[in-house]
C-alpha cells in the first residue's frame, strides 16, 4: 500500500497518547490519494469508535471524487499489530487496516484473508 508522506507528517503532528487517533484513507487500488481524520467518539487511549454519520459523509464525498475507501487507520499505544477488538472489526470492514505506534509513528498494515490476518507491505511515498 502506498501512503503519502504528508499523511505520516500529519499523524506525527496530530496524534498523541491521550486518545487513539483515527482516519479513513481513500484512493484507488493500493494507493492512498486522500484521507479524512475522524473524531474518536470513544475518547479512549486504547480504543476507537467512529461516528456513523461522519463515516457516511466522508465515504460519500470520497466516492463523489472517484475514490474508494482503501484503509482504516488508527494508532495504538504500543506495537502496531491488530488487537482482538481490531480483529473483530476487520472481519466486518474488509479493507486494509493501517496501525501506527503513537510514540514512534511505526506503521504496519493488515487485512483479513479468509479467517486469518495477513500483513500488507507499506511504501511511504
Amino acid at each position: 500500500m502506498k501512503i503519502p508522506g504528508e499523511f505520516v507528517d500529519e499523524l506525527k503532528a496530530k496524534c498523541g497518547p491521550g486518545e487513539e487517533c483515527a482516519a479513513l484513507l481513500f484512493g484507488v487500488g493500493d494507493s492512498v490519494k486522500a484521507w479524512r481524520w475522524m473524531r474518536n467518539v470513544a475518547g479512549s487511549p486504547v480504543e476507537f469508535r467512529l461516528d456513523p454519520e461522519e463515516v457516511y459523509a466522508a465515504v460519500k464525498a470520497a466516492e463523489e471524487a472517484g475514490l474508494e475507501l482503501v484503509a482504516i487507520f488508527h494508532t495504538h499505544p504500543g506495537a502496531p499489530i491488530p488487537s482482538p477488538l481490531d480483529l473483530k472489526h476487520m472481519r466486518m470492514w474488509r479493507v486494509v487496516w493501517v496501525i501506527a505506534n503513537v510514540y514512534t509513528a511505526e506503521l504496519r498494515a493488515w487485512r483479513m484473508a479468509g479467517d486469518r490476518v495477513e500483513e500488507v507491505d507499506i511504501n511511504v511515498v
